[in-house]
């Protein structure tokens, strides 16, 4: 019997592993994926924007060649930050259930074997889960909804279909190496300029704007995608004009959403957020109505990697105090 299984081993699970492990705790991290398997499925070569004291464990352990790490880099401290510390992770191992059997007693089913706890944390990302567009042919071979790597586009027509950061930075990677690039995207994402809506962030415009002015990268402001063909694509621009465009290659990155199906098979109560159905969860604990059941990173309001990693950092001395409690009762 653990005293706290984790599910995904990414900054989050990373983070209240080694919390859980300093306070004495005996938990373990349940993973399908690698570990930071999120930021493993970054693009290839991407320099992450954030700070590096937003993205460490701990204090003063991350140093990237320049000023902000890359995906490597990152993939490679969060990696060997679990396994310096010796921490109780199992990838590559997924949880297929998680069943309540009774008061501080659940029951973990995996691809592998079977293990029982009194405290599950959910520390699962969303990108394995991306939001498609439902439109005729996105089913196509050219079709993904994942950008890894430009080389294979080079003097292809891509069309990239979205508006953040990611979909801004494929449409910049493509035209950077050699590609014909267009991002379709609407107006007010291009324009708006509050980085808390979800924009393209300044550090991507403006080297967009720089391949704009080369005649590197089209622009077209979507009202909507109507249909992907096999030579080309259908596009309604924002005045209603229908367009065909000549297409090798679409990238669909619209967002994700985190998978709720095991929390709601738990009897977790969600709500709708501006991320769309997040799970509800006590703002100081973060644990769910279901008694035992806790919640961090893409499942809540601090999904990005600062709260993911700062989170566990508050509620494992809590999840520890009502262990405590529960014991001298």
């Amino acid at each position: 019997m653990f005293d706290l299984i984790i599910i995904g081993a990414g900054p989050a699970g990373i983070s209240a592993a080694y919390e859980a492990q300093q306070v004495g705790l005996d938990y373990l991290i349940l993973e399908k994926g690698l570990i930071g398997n999120t930021i493993y499925n970054y693009p290839i070569g991407l320099t992450v924007f954030s700070t590096v004291n937003e993205l460490e464990l701990q204090p003063n352990t991350l140093f990237p060649a320049r000023e902000k790490p890359t995906r490597e880099e990152l993939l490679s401290y969060y990696t060997r930050f679990a396994l310096e510390n010796n921490l109780s992770v199992q990838w590559e191992e997924a949880v297929l259930k998680v069943e309540k059997l009774g008061e501080n007693h659940f029951q973990i089913k995996t691809e592998k074997a079977e293990y029982e706890t009194k405290t599950v944390l959910f520390a699962i990302g969303a990108m394995q889960y991306p939001r498609h567009l439902g439109v005729k042919g996105e089913d196509l071979p050219k079709v993904h909804h994942l950008f890894r790597e430009t080389y294979p586009y080079v003097k292809k027509h891509a069309i990239v279909v979205g508006g953040g950061n990611s979909a801004g930075e494929a449409a910049l990677f493509l035209a950077e190496e050699g590609a014909f690039s267009t991002l379709a995207t609407f107006r007010k994402d291009w324009e708006e300029t509050d980085p808390k809506q979800g924009c393209i962030k300044h550090w991507v415009k403006e080297p967009l704007e720089t391949q704009l002015e080369k005649n590197c990268l089209d622009v077209f402001f979507l009202g909507r995608v109507v249909e992907i063909r096999e030579k080309d694509i259908v596009l309604e621009d924002e005045s209603g004009n229908i367009e065909t465009l000549p297409n090798d290659v679409v990238f669909v990155l619209i967002g994700s959403d985190a998978d709720l199906t095991m929390l709601k098979n738990l009897g977790v109560e969600t709500r709708n957020s501006k991320y769309g159905e997040v799970p509800v969860y006590n703002e100081e604990t973060f644990e769910t109505n279901v008694s035992g059941v806790y919640v961090v990173g893409h499942f809540t309001e601090a999904r990005h990697i600062a709260g993911a990693i700062e989170v566990p950092k508050k509620i494992i001395p809590k999840l520890v105090a009502k262990f405590d409690k529960v014991k001298s009762v």
